[in-house]
């Protein structure tokens, strides 16, 4: 179940990628014009860098202690779209305390008539040498996923359910330039209340799917993780070609976010704790940029060594990594 609910956001991510500049256009003509002109795509290229830099500051009476987190994450992806396909490659760069640690990851994922077969490989620098990561692997019902389901609602949204969301971008007066693209540029904040209104829609979708939200949240408190989003802000800048009406960049950051409420829950639990010590998490950098191209998807298929590792019967179920991930997590 909940493997289900991650490979399908990525489906759900990668179908929904939403002449020269027109001032007469409106937020909600761009967007109708961009989903028109998806609904002809065939594949997508696309990539993604993560950049997190956080420092946490611990202080007792006489010194102060600062940690830096550091997360850097470099993907790749293909998607082909009927019948779906993808095909994920890149690293993830991890250092804190001063130690480093680097994630080489592959997915593949490939939908037939009956299954959906996913395969992943990573490899570890802390704990894996070079070229001797693991595969993991699993096949489950097409009906199961239901990707045809997610990519006709991704087809099928209009500006104004978008707005339902609790998302609501506004039109540059301008066109922007986004490496030598003339494009519009849509803007968007979203905020703890678009957290709170993005699960309750959610809730809605999942309830008349027949799904349970509580199958992903477990135990968790969803209120208190609000809570201790208040100050979120979400800056997102959404850059679309003014000749095709095809999105060819995102930028999304966290950076004017404010830490306030987090700041004093950490405080709060160190004084339960009878922690006479202070500590401060400050966000120098949280942000994600991501590009994309279309019909230029190269054929995915997957490695030779993955049919070899389930042959074999070396590779791992994917199914139970995935379970205890997300009971690890909740």
């Amino acid at each position: 179940m909940k493997n289900k609910w991650v490979i399908g956001l990525l489906a759900l991510g990668s179908v929904s990628m939403l002449c020269g500049f027109d001032s007469a256009q409106t937020t909600e003509s761009v967007l109708a014009q961009m989903k028109e002109n998806s609904a002809s795509v065939e594949s997508i290229s696309s990539s993604f860098d993560l950049n997190c830099d956080i420092a946490i500051n611990v202080s007792d009476e006489t010194t102060t202690s600062s940690i830096g987190i550091f997360v850097g994450a470099d993907y790749d992806i293909q998607a082909a779209l009927d019948p779906f396909a993808a095909a994920l490659t890149g690293t993830m760069t991890i250092s804190t305390f001063g130690e480093g640690e680097t994630i080489d990851m592959q997915m593949y994922m490939i939908s037939g008539d009956d299954t959906v077969d996913t395969y992943v490989y990573t490899e570890d620098s802390a704990s894996d040498e070079e070229g001797e990561g693991t595969w993991e692997y699993s096949s489950v019902s097409a009906e199961d996923y239901d990707l045809q389901s997610l990519i006709d609602l991704s087809e099928s949204l209009t500006y104004s359910q978008i707005t339902e969301w609790g998302v609501t971008f506004t039109l540059a007066s301008e066109a922007a330039d986004y490496d030598g693209t003339e494009c519009y540029l849509l803007t968007a904040v979203m905020d703890s209340s678009t957290v709170s209104t993005v699960l309750e829609k959610a809730e809605e979708l999942a309830a008349e799917s027949g799904e349970d939200l509580s199958d992903l949240t477990g135990d968790t408190d969803l209120d208190s993780v609000l809570e201790l989003l208040e100050g979120l802000k979400v800056k997102i800048e959404y850059y679309v070609d003014t000749a095709t009406y095809l999105p060819v960049a995102m930028h999304i950051d966290l950076n004017d976010s404010d830490l306030t409420s987090l700041n004093d829950y950490l405080a709060d639990y160190l004084a339960s704790e009878g922690d006479s010590s202070t500590i401060e998490v400050i966000l120098n950098d949280l942000s994600l940029d991501y590009t994309m191209s279309y019909d230029d998807a190269e054929e995915i298929t997957v490695p030779q060594e993955a049919l070899d590792a389930i042959a074999a019967g070396e590779a791992e179920d994917l199914e139970e990594t995935i379970e205890d991930a997300v009971a690890d997590a909740v």
